[in-house]
């Protein structure tokens, strides 16, 4: 027969014997979930289809397409607003390179420092909940074996496996806190870098479109 999960009651009952510590690292995993859904609207945007679409458009225009700014116009990605300034700028003769290499390498900073911002409230949670869990769980057993030599000789043997029981659970929450959020921490982190390289990428392509415009079948 399978086992009944425990009802309201009993969830409250296990929260008062984890302590203020289970209060603490609850409290964080509410803050990362919020984090967490924040930083996956945010980077819901930088998609790999739309980043390709960006990388069609600047393959078009170091061939010579004229139509490339249009695309990118209507590329909905965050980043193609300063791809599209970049392509402006490089095609006036007017504008020294160098300028406009410094501005757009702003821009792309920017990006991506919103775009790692908060991550490291998600890496210290699963970095933290864990030691907190265990800093639960030592100090409860400190408790039960300081119990038991007061007891002396009368001491019972259930009631220190109850007890290390109750302090064990604040390292099972802490666990359970911290290994789904160092999942997604690492999986924002990994996107983050995608983005990375793939704006590197792109505005080195602009400064060289030269390279390959007027080549016959030039791959960029």
């Amino acid at each position: 027969m399978v086992e009944q999960l425990p009802q309201q009651g009993e969830w409250l009952a296990l929260l008062t014997l984890g302590g203020p510590v289970v209060l603490v690292l609850l409290f964080m995993s509410v803050v990362a979930l919020a984090v967490s859904l924040f930083k996956f609207l945010q980077l819901s945007p930088y998609s790999k289809r739309s980043l390709d679409k960006l990388d069609d458009a600047i393959t078009q225009w170091c061939q010579g397409d004229g139509n490339a700014p249009a695309i990118v116009q209507a590329n909905k990605s965050p980043l193609s607003g300063m791809v599209g300034e970049g392509m402006t700028w490089i095609a006036d003769a007017k504008i020294d390179r160098a300028a406009i290499e410094a501005e757009l390498t702003r821009k792309a900073q920017r990006v991506l420092e919103r775009l790692s911002s908060l991550l490291g409230v998600l890496e210290q949670v699963a970095y933290l909940a864990p030691l907190l869990g265990l800093l639960g769980t030592v100090l409860g057993i400190i408790d039960v074996f300081h119990g038991l030599a007061e007891q002396g000789a009368t001491a019972d043997s259930g009631a220190l496996a109850g007890g290390i029981w109750e302090a064990l659970l604040t390292t099972a929450v802490g666990l359970c806190v911290a290994i789904p959020f160092a999942v997604l921490h690492s999986g924002f982190q990994g996107r983050v870098d995608t983005v990375r390289s793939r704006t590197e990428d792109m505005l080195t392509r602009l400064f060289t479109a030269d390279l390959y415009r007027g080549s016959q079948g030039g791959d960029a």
